[in-house]
């Protein structure tokens, strides 16, 4: 019934804005843009992972997070905080199990990274 793939979509403020927070700063690739309609979709790193985003007039900030899987947390958090993502708080660290960080996207969106610390 159900096909690999996942899609979270999110309304925003600015289409734009938020198209180059996506691509720029998290390094997603661009997929479907229509200016006209303000609808624009990005792929994730994730295989079938897709995060589409209607242009809306009042936007409520997710607080379900969303979560990418990084090699190194670290590593991650430092770039993305040189490239402007703004975190909340630190790492997180639940011992033999993950690391998590959480950052927002420019309409306060709740995203995390995860950093798995065993097999799953």
């Amino acid at each position: 019934m159900y096909v690999p793939g996942v899609t979270v979509w999110y309304s925003v403020k600015n289409i734009d804005h938020t198209l180059a927070f996506y691509t720029e700063k998290l390094g997603f690739e661009l997929l479907y843009h229509d200016q006209e309609s303000g609808i624009t979709m990005v792929k994730t790193n994730t295989e079938n992972c897709l995060i589409g985003f209607s242009e809306a007039d009042s936007v409520v900030p997710s607080t379900s997070s969303t979560v990418f899987d990084v090699e190194n947390i670290e590593l991650a958090v430092d770039k993305l905080k040189k490239d402007g993502v703004t975190f909340i708080g630190d790492i997180e660290v639940i011992p033999d199990f993950v690391k998590l960080a959480t950052f927002i996207d420019p309409d306060g969106h709740s995203f995390m990274l995860s950093e798995q610390l065993t097999e799953l």
